[in-house]
């Protein structure tokens, strides 16, 4: 069963942030890779949901797009639920689900 996708207020700020703070520090082709390979991952979630670890702690799925971004989601009954894509460099404690 594919899943739709729906993306949370705070995951398309934060891919919004992210994509800023490319912008200043990639270059056009690999601000272009991230963004396919967030495409193809998005893909992949709707084909196979539980693709990626799960942490029962915050019912949450994640993935790991580059090593910089992981991106954190949510199964629900008929839908993918995007929550944030997240700077594994910072501080987890501050990451609030």
């Amino acid at each position: 069963m594919d899943y739709s996708v729906t993306w949370s207020p705070t995951a398309r700020v934060s891919y919004n942030y992210i994509l800023e703070y490319l912008d200043e520090k990639w270059t056009a082709k690999e601000i272009e890779a991230f963004i396919n390979r967030t495409e193809e991952v998005i893909n992949y979630i709707c084909d196979n949901p539980l693709l990626y670890p799960y942490s029962k702690e915050s019912d949450t799925h994640r993935c790991v797009l580059v090593r910089q971004v992981s991106l954190l989601y949510r199964v629900k009954t008929n839908y993918i639920e995007l929550l944030v894509f997240w700077d594994n460099r910072q501080d987890p404690a501050k990451l609030l689900l």
